[in-house]
């Protein structure tokens, strides 16, 4: 994978904690998204939620929002993927591993780095749609930012074969198209 990184400041109307925001290759934003990834999700947390025997697919890329004195305090994971709605083909762009330091947490940081993200996967990567997968608690939250409700089946790939996912909602954000229901494969496994 190409290395890509892309660095914006936060100006203007930004009323966050962000300083800066990169978005970088999943391998190269590896290593200063584990500390934050291990701190929101510790073992003893992922043992108990409804997802954790799911096997993730792993992102492209990564988007890091940065404080002013440069700590990582945000995350979210990209991923770019040729799937299928209805048989017919898609471009994909997956949301997920959204994560904000403690204490940073009702600040802004996730919906700016949602919005940003959104803004990537349309102009950059030309994406059909966005797709997340949440659990009920947190659907209000992407509500908010304009994510609709996946009300048809959703296949994806796990070590048992291809199978239908519903360990955890699925919430679109129109671009191209806006599917609301219907058979939609990820061709994978989901993120």
């Amino acid at each position: 994978m190409a290395r890509h990184i892309v660095q914006k400041r936060c100006i203007g109307a930004c009323i966050t904690m962000i300083e800066r925001i990169d978005i970088k290759a999943s391998d190269l934003g590896w290593p200063q998204a584990a500390p934050l990834l291990k701190a929101v999700w510790p073992p003893e947390v992922v043992a108990k939620l409804p997802w954790r025997d799911v096997v993730w697919a792993n992102p492209d890329y990564r988007l890091l929002a940065f404080n002013r004195d440069n700590e990582i305090i945000g995350h979210l994971a990209i991923v770019l993927r040729d799937a299928t709605w209805d048989g017919r083909a898609v471009r994909i762009g997956g949301i997920g591993g959204v994560a904000t330091r403690e204490d940073s947490r009702r600040q802004g940081v996730a919906s700016t780095a949602m919005r940003m993200a959104i803004q990537e996967i349309q102009e950059t990567y030309k994406a059909d749609f966005g797709l997340l997968f949440c659990e009920p608690r947190h659907a209000s939250i992407y509500e908010t930012l304009g994510w609709c409700p996946f009300k048809g089946d959703v296949f994806v790939m796990q070590p048992q074969g291809h199978v239908r996912f519903d360990v955890t909602d699925p919430y679109v954000f129109d671009l191209k198209i806006a599917p609301r229901a219907g058979v939609l494969d990820l061709c994978g496994l989901p993120w």
